[in-house]
């Protein structure tokens, strides 16, 4: 029989409980039995003496039966959690402790549960429990009422309806029925919202209601379901109303917003504040005042939305304690500059702002001549909606191309006040200009060399010309003498600031002296701020632990990194050294495969544990609503363990913080498939000079997505950061998740000084030289995956790409190190991974996610070393990549939910274990270009313009036409892996083609082998059939899986 438990948390409200517990008990009783559980949170008042009194009378007055628990951690969120473990029954509804339930509110519940058995969810009408005793304003209809008032209301209509997450709203826990099976499904409630404290803003049940929709739930309003809220007199107050109109919509934003805070909020804020100040009628002020903190609170939220917060309270972080003194050091020394210059700061500042002006003008015009964007080619409407903000971004950036070159010229100007005072001239404007203008063109000059030597593919990213013309410039400037340029730089101004000091010292002229001294300490101050990246240390304190504490679990990976470059593998080049050594001392799966070789769709599954088909991200274009994820993911489930998650990337790495895996703590750039970030990025003139000053600390700050440029190498900074992350988790007991995440293998392949020359020919002298050559964003990449073998320099790009592999290593061999360093190496478990590999040209393309025939792209190398495992070595079983996140979760000790579709590995991590024999699946991701190498008669679909488009104009986000989504699913390849044998289905505009290799005779996948293993081909051919079917495609000769070709 189906059973029902009204789960009511509860604090500090023993009399409005006892009201909500009365009216329960006069409801009418339902057939289906019905239990009362009271989830006492944080209590201080006498509310679990009054339920075990309760609890001594219930028999005797034939009350509904009531247990108690206690819940130490304040709280709803945490109440809710610790509550529905221990709820056996089918159905549980949630009651508030200041509600009270309608005479036929059980019965209501018994019939919705009837007429509707396939909902997961139920909701009805919350109504106020007016009694006479409010304010005449709270039922006023004009135009300056206060809605939504600080009462909570949820009404729609006398007919039943179903509620989505597209038509909403979406209701509370207030008045919601939930089955069983859906705890199960949509996991638990997020601590980080609800109401806590005084923060009354809730929105964890809005946000719980919204996962179980996005997992496939379906959400039942039945009008009959009615609760009454009671009416707190105090909450009619002006000061309640402002509190929790602030608090409503931050929560309401942070489950919504996409993280950023458009342009339309501020504006509302503006107009909101202007209207509270210049009111006359009290009922329009006091509407202004509640819809002012109204649009605060969504600003704060939308600022803290998305999947990219930093809730996770880590310690100070030493070294950049000194970076932070620094900057206000130097900001205190540009204020004393000012004030101490007088008059004369004028003098000197106008030939700055004049060459600024002029210089910025002549890069502005050059841009607009030549205008380039990075991101797709996109229907002409959508851009038009876009026009405004293209000339923000424009403006944003020529406003700080003007600062910077007004700082550069401002050096210049110090320069020349310094040798003027010195030679005892006159100050002249003409010269004074010159020197703005040398200092704005040696500062330019000096940062190319040095781009062009230590980081060439920001130049690359950002160069309308062909690179071989800096081939010469790149051979004269060697370190040595980049180096020799800069002392001798810095020799002069020294020199300068020291002869001017001594002469303003002689002709007593303090106020000079002042103004040079903090004017150089600022420039010299700003310069090392922006440019100071501090190494990691030791952390200062190492608490101890409990050996029974779960262990750490660090993910080190790296985007399209191929498995055969691994030494341990047999690659003739010694790239991983120390990924090698990490292999020997752990597990290498030499036969690792991802269910799709492109970034989102991999990361997701082997985080989560589950197919694409399951979690339904297909590939990198998603739109803002399916960035919720339909299971929770393995930071999710660690967190809910007591870990302590955190992820750390450059731009490879931006689904990580767009999807909801649930991490603590994220460092990452915003998501790189948004045509308003594109647009932000300008065009190549504008972006390339201020890049030149920008990849550093303030651009990562203030500018980050140009220091977040797509193929802009940041393995060094990366590393520093990474490492000074694990140094602050390794300063608390609590057990640590840490994913660090590297763009280094990623196309364009390139890498920082010296790692582009390691492997390179020294002779070569194409387009090639520092990176693969016209690839200058994202989409560049992926259309110039359609390119012949014909057109790339093959060779050299390969070399390149070596040394990529080469500097990702070294990243990891430093983490390693600094592991031991901080006393992590004996309880942290290390996993070594990529999303996918890559082709180069095996099959006819290059690129990744294109072809299933080939094992270049799937294929990914998976290194576990968990210290309390004695050392395996390489295994040559076929795994998944699926099966790495309960893998971990075992490790952990910590149970394996049952929506993971993965594997434990744990037996194969200790030597003569039972490894389990497993099926490996890969498909193909969407084809932006024609690909070579496939069948005349495959099926296709169209190109990128008309697949793409931005569901939401205020996000930016591009996603895939939903029109389009079954003919991306039918026309993808696909293959399977069992033992020795892959076999790969092509669909065909007719049926489709098979072809069978055997990877022991034949790794490279040349050769068909169908003819001569008939059974090994139909078994095959039987078991991705039904993954087929499973992942909601139809073998049949619609989808393209008709009869078979040979």
């Amino acid at each position: 029989m189906t059973r029902l438990t009204i789960l009511i948390c509860t604090h500090n409200r023993a009399g409005l409980l006892q009201k909500a517990l009365a009216s329960l008990n006069r409801a009418r009783r339902p057939s289906m039995p019905v239990h009362i559980l009271v989830a006492a949170n944080a209590c201080t008042d006498d509310t679990v003496a009054l339920m075990q009194a309760y609890q001594a009378q219930q028999a005797e007055n034939n009350w509904l039966p009531l247990s108690v628990i206690e819940v130490s951690t304040p709280g709803k969120s945490y109440a809710l959690n610790e509550a529905i473990p221990t709820i056996e029954s089918e159905l549980t509804a949630f009651v508030d402790d200041d509600h009270r339930v309608d005479e036929d509110y059980l019965i209501a519940i018994e019939h919705a549960a009837t007429t509707w058995p396939e909902a997961g969810l139920y909701c009805g009408r919350i109504l106020p429990d007016w009694d006479g005793s409010e304010p005449g304003w709270v039922h006023d209809e004009g135009a300056y009422r206060i809605y939504p008032l600080p009462v909570p209301r949820y009404d729609q209509g006398d007919k039943p309806d179903i509620i989505s997450a597209e038509t909403g709203p979406i209701p509370g826990g207030g008045n919601l029925i939930v089955r069983r099976r859906v705890f199960g499904l949509a996991g638990k409630f997020s601590t980080e919202l609800g109401p806590h404290g005084h923060d009354l803003g809730g929105g964890e049940d809005s946000e719980y209601v919204l996962r179980a929709l996005a997992r496939g739930e379906r959400c039942q309003y039945s009008p009959d379901i009615v609760q009454h809220h009671y009416v707190d007199t105090e909450r009619l107050q002006l000061g309640y109303l402002l509190k929790k109109s602030y608090q409503r919509t931050r929560s309401t934003a942070r489950i919504h917003g996409g993280g950023s805070v458009p342009l339309y909020m501020w504006r509302k804020l503006a107009e909101y504040c202007f209207h509270s100040v210049f009111s006359f009628s009290w009922a329009k002020r006091r509407f202004f005042w509640v819809r002012t903190a109204a649009a605060l609170g969504e600003i704060q939220g939308r600022s803290e939305s998305g999947y990219r917060g930093k809730h996770l309270p880590l310690p100070l972080e030493h070294g950049m304690l000194c970076v932070t003194w620094l900057a206000i050091l130097t900001a205190a020394c540009g204020l004393v500059a000012w004030f101490a210059s007088g008059d004369a700061k004028w003098v000197g500042l106008l030939p700055a702002i004049g060459v600024a002006g002029i210089g910025t003008a002549a890069v502005l015009a050059k841009s607009l001549l030549d205008f380039s964007q990075t991101g797709p080619r996109i229907r002409e409407e959508v851009l038009t909606h876009y026009r405004r903000y293209t000339l923000y971004a424009l403006a944003r950036l020529s406003a700080w191309t003007f600062v910077l070159m007004l700082f550069a010229g401002g050096g210049g100007v110090m320069l020349y006040f310094m040798l003027s005072t010195i030679l005892d001239t006159s100050w002249s404007k003409g010269l004074a200009f010159i020197a703005a203008m040398l200092g704005v063109l040696g500062a330019f000059a000096l940062q190319f060399v040095r781009k062009l030597r230590y980081n060439p593919g920001l130049l690359v990213a950002s160069m309308h010309y062909r690179m071989s013309r800096l081939h010469g410039l790149w051979n004269w400037m060697t370190p040595a003498r980049i180096q020799g340029i800069q002392y001798l730089a810095a020799g002069v101004t020294g020199g300068l600031f020291v002869a001017a000091s001594w002469a303003l010292v002689k002709s007593n002229q303090v106020g000079p002296l002042i103004a040079l001294w903090s004017g150089t300490l600022f420039f010299a101050g700003t310069i090392a701020w922006a440019s100071w990246q501090p190494e990691a240390r030791a952390p200062r304190k190492r608490p101890g632990r409990n050996p029974d504490m779960p262990p750490n679990i660090l993910m080190i990976g790296s985007d399209t990194l191929r498995a055969d470059r691994l030494g341990a593998l047999g690659y003739q080049r010694a790239l991983t050294p120390h990924i090698d050594q990490l292999a020997a001392s752990g597990t290498l799966f030499a036969n690792c495969y991802v269910p799709c070789a492109r970034t989102a769709p991999s990361l997701i599954s082997m985080l989560t544990g589950t197919w694409p088909h399951t979690h339904g991200i297909r590939d990198n274009f998603s739109s803002d609503e399916n960035t919720r994820l339909k299971v929770d993911a393995l930071p999710t489930q660690l967190k809910q363990a007591g870990y302590r998650t955190a992820a750390i990337s450059d731009w490879c790495g931006a689904d990580l913080g767009k999807y909801s895996f649930g991490f603590d703590y994220t460092d990452l750039p915003e998501d790189q498939w948004n045509l308003k970030y594109l647009i932000r990025q300008g065009p190549k003139d504008l972006r390339l000079f201020v890049s030149l000053f920008t990849h550093n600390r303030l651009g990562r700050m203030l500018l980050p997505e140009l220091y977040y440029l797509g193929g802009v190498p940041l393995t060094q900074p990366l590393g520093k950061r990474a490492r000074r992350l694990v140094s602050r988790l390794a300063e608390d007991a609590q057990p640590f998740f840490l994913n660090v995440f590297y763009s280094t293998t990623h196309p364009p392949f390139a890498s920082e000084w010296p790692w582009y020359t390691r492997f390179t020919n020294p002779g070569y002298a194409g387009e090639s030289k520092f990176a693969m050559a016209q690839l200058t964003d994202p989409f560049e990449i992926i259309r110039r995956q359609g390119a012949p073998k014909e057109e790339f320099d093959l060779d050299q790009i390969i070399d390149l790409y070596d040394g990529c592999v080469a500097q990702f290593d070294d990243e990891v061999g430093k983490m390693l190190a600094h592991i031991e360093t901080c006393g992590l190496a004996d309880n942290t478990i290390v996993v070594v991974y990529s999303d996918h590999g890559m082709e180069f040209f095996e099959h006819d393309t290059w690129g990744q996610g294109n072809s299933a025939v080939g094992d270049f792209s799937p294929r990914i190398p998976l290194v576990i070393r968990d210290p309390r495992h004695a050392a395996c070595g390489t295994m040559a079983t076929v795994v998944r990549s699926i099966d790495l996140a309960p893998t971990l979760l075992e490790l952990a000790n910590i149970p394996v939910s049952a929506n993971m579709e993965g594997t434990s590995l744990v037996d194969c991590l200790t030597a003569g274990g039972d490894c389990p024999n497993l099926d490996a699946f890969n498909e193909t991701g969407i084809w932006i270009a024609d690909i070579p190498g496939l069948p005349d008669q495959h099926l296709r679909y169209p190109n990128l313009l008309e697949l793409l488009e931005v569901p939401d104009r205020s996000s930016g986000t591009l996603a895939i036409k939903p029109e389009y989504h079954e003919a991306i699913l039918a026309a993808k390849d696909r293959m399977i892996r069992h033992g020795r044998w892959k076999l790969v289905c092509q669909p065909l505009e007719a049926g489709h083609e098979l072809r069978l290799f055997d990877l022991e005779t034949d790794p490279a996948c040349q050769h068909d082998v169908s003819g001569l293993h008939p059974q090994v081909k139909a078994d095959l051919w039987a078991r991705l059939q039904t993954f087929i079917y499973a992942s909601g495609q139809s073998p049949g000769e619609d989808a393209g899986y008709g009869q078979n070709r040979q």
